[in-house]
């Protein structure tokens, strides 16, 4: 049998708490963000990386968007353009 691929994740903001439904972190309280990672090979998986290379963010680009979003859409666009 074929495994489902991903289409959501729940992650807690503060502790990284998975869960497989949103609404408050088990572990902390806080309220759990939901994201969508996107298909396998789609490059909002990948770590923020300039033109030339250099690695600005280890965080996966879907993370930054959505937990500080404006500031990752307006680096990215800045590392397309080094």
């Amino acid at each position: 049998m074929a495994e489902e691929p991903l289409t959501a994740i729940c992650l807690c903001p503060n502790c990284f708490t998975p869960a497989n439904e949103p609404g408050k972190c088990q572990v902390c309280g806080h309220e759990l963000l939901v994201c969508r990672p996107g298909d396998p090979d789609d490059p909002c998986r990948k770590p923020l990386v300039t033109a030339s290379g250099e690695i600005r963010s280890q965080a996966p680009l879907w993370w930054l968007l959505h937990t500080v979003g404006e500031v990752a859409r307006v680096a990215a666009r800045k590392a397309r353009e080094m």
